[in-house]
């Protein structure tokens, strides 16, 4: 690198206030193109966290199961289809879908299909096979993007297609009401989202409202 002496800074800084830029003005605009070259050099930031501890289903189902006695945490429900249906209170992205396999599925690498339809537009936004771990609530990470709109309505599905020829195989995790009306739309409100009602199907039901499946939606 040449390093310029006094001299030569000197007929610089006259060629420059010759052009009518007086110095000060012409530092000004090279520390401003500096800064525009940093800015744009600077990669995105990340985006938020995808959290799968305390999300807003999680409140909802655990917030159901305190407010009445007649509400269980069980596993039942011998039904291919289990069910909720929800309406967004804000613009969401999912970034996670939980669920908790059945132990002979899992075995056998069996997967569910995982569906979300939206009702206020009557369209089918996502669906894709995964498999869950029978151990606990296991977690993936959807096959492609699902933007959830403010005011919509939507249902979202696990189906087990494939019960082995056992559909005591197709049980789930649910919140159970044992004959006690349907939650209330506080107790069923997060702060994303509202589950407005639910249903099990396949091979017999439907069952609508029997109780809320552990299907657990994950918000970026």
């Amino acid at each position: 690198m040449k390093t310029l002496n006094t001299n030569q800074i000197q007929t610089i800084i006259q060629k420059v206030s010759f052009r009518n830029i007086s110095i000060s003005k012409f530092l000004k605009l090279g520390i401003l193109a500096l800064v525009i070259t940093v800015i744009q050099g600077c990669p995105p930031p990340p985006p938020p966290p995808c959290i799968t501890t305390g999300t807003d289903f999680q409140g909802i189902y655990a917030a159901t199961l305190a407010s009445n006695s007649s509400y269980d945490n069980y596993t039942t429900m011998d039904l291919v289809t289990h069910e909720y249906t929800f309406t967004m209170l804000a613009n969401k992205t999912v970034c996670q879908i939980g669920y908790q396999g059945n132990a002979n599925l899992y075995a056998s690498s069996i997967a569910y299909n995982i569906e979300i339809y939206d009702n206020t537009n009557s369209v089918m936004i996502y669906t894709g096979s995964h498999l869950f771990n029978s151990a606990s609530t296991d977690y993936v990470v959807p096959s492609s993007s699902i933007n959830l709109i403010s005011g919509n309505s939507y249902t979202i599905r696990r189906i087990a297609s494939n019960y082995l020829g056992n559909i005591g195989n197709t049980i789930g995790r649910i919140a159970r009401y044992n004959g006690a009306p349907l939650p209330s739309a506080t107790v069923l409100s997060g702060s994303f989202m509202q589950i407005t009602s639910s249903n099990f199907y396949g091979t017999g039901g439907p069952v609508p409202n029997f109780g809320i499946p552990f299907i657990d939606i994950v918000f970026q």
